[in-house]
């Protein structure tokens, strides 16, 4: 049977674990990517994440579980909502305000006995429209639940969610919100142009100061936010064609389309 391993000291022998290492149930499906993660600090917006990503690190390692730990893909404008926040992949939920006491009880209760503590779950439909998903309007923070999902992808899902939805009543939310799309799709189909990205923040611009209600002007938020914090990701996909994620199947890293 196979045991995990503490950090080793200089000259001393591995600490071994008390228990055999296992895959808690929750994480069956974690070689697909990670089972938990976690937001990382940023100057912007020192949330306490540090310590709550060691304190679940920490208490995996005492319990013997095998679980991977990630990255939240996150950005804020150095004010956090919900932070710190931790992810589900696998089951596509979030945790919110999580401090250290109760990020050890997110091992040893939702990791190890799949208990879903309903107290700490992120659930808000006015900001946040898909459970991989978070932006909010408010403060233009936004993330996805893990490092694997293509930004320029987040940002096309946000304005098709959008279809449909504007009045119409104003150039601007009618306009721009079509256009944006037709933009972001034209990327993930690898034939972004430079000039891509000064449209993209011309029409933002005019969404958020001349639509006639606060729908119209928050539409664009998402796509601002990610040219903002993710642009050289964007700029991967339009000048060199390729998604550093592999999310665009059009858009192999490395290889022209």
């Amino acid at each position: 049977m196979a045991f995990g391993f503490l950090k080793r000291t200089r000259g001393a022998e591995p600490i071994r674990l008390s228990s055999p290492l296992r895959v808690p149930a929750f994480c069956e499906g974690s070689g697909l990517g990670p089972c938990v993660t976690v937001c990382a600090r940023s100057e912007a917006c020192p949330c306490g994440c540090d310590e709550v990503r060691q304190a679940i690190l920490n208490e995996i390692h005492s319990r013997g579980l095998v679980v991977r730990v990630g990255t939240i893909k996150a950005a804020c404008n150095g004010v956090c909502p919900y932070g710190p926040l931790v992810g589900f992949p696998q089951k596509g939920f979030y945790y919110h305000h999580l401090n250290t006491e109760r990020a050890r009880q997110v091992v040893s209760e939702t990791l190890e006995q799949g208990h879903i503590l309903f107290d700490l779950l992120h659930v808000d439909p006015c900001h946040a429209s898909s459970g991989r998903f978070i932006y909010d309007h408010a403060s233009g923070f936004i993330a996805a639940i893990d490092e694997s999902s293509c930004m320029v992808q987040v940002a096309r899902y946000f304005m098709e969610f959008e279809r449909g939805v504007s009045c119409g009543k104003c150039v601007p939310c009618r306009v721009g919100s079509v256009r944006l799309r037709e933009i972001l799709d034209g990327i993930v189909d690898g034939k972004g142009r430079p000039e891509d990205l000064e449209e993209m923040s011309a029409i933002c611009d005019a969404m958020r100061l001349a639509a006639y209600c606060s729908y119209g002007a928050f539409g664009s938020g998402p796509v601002a936010a990610i040219l903002k914090h993710f642009r050289g990701e964007v700029e991967a996909h339009i000048a060199q064609k390729f998604c550093p994620t592999g999310g665009c199947e059009k858009l192999q890293k490395g290889e022209e389309t």
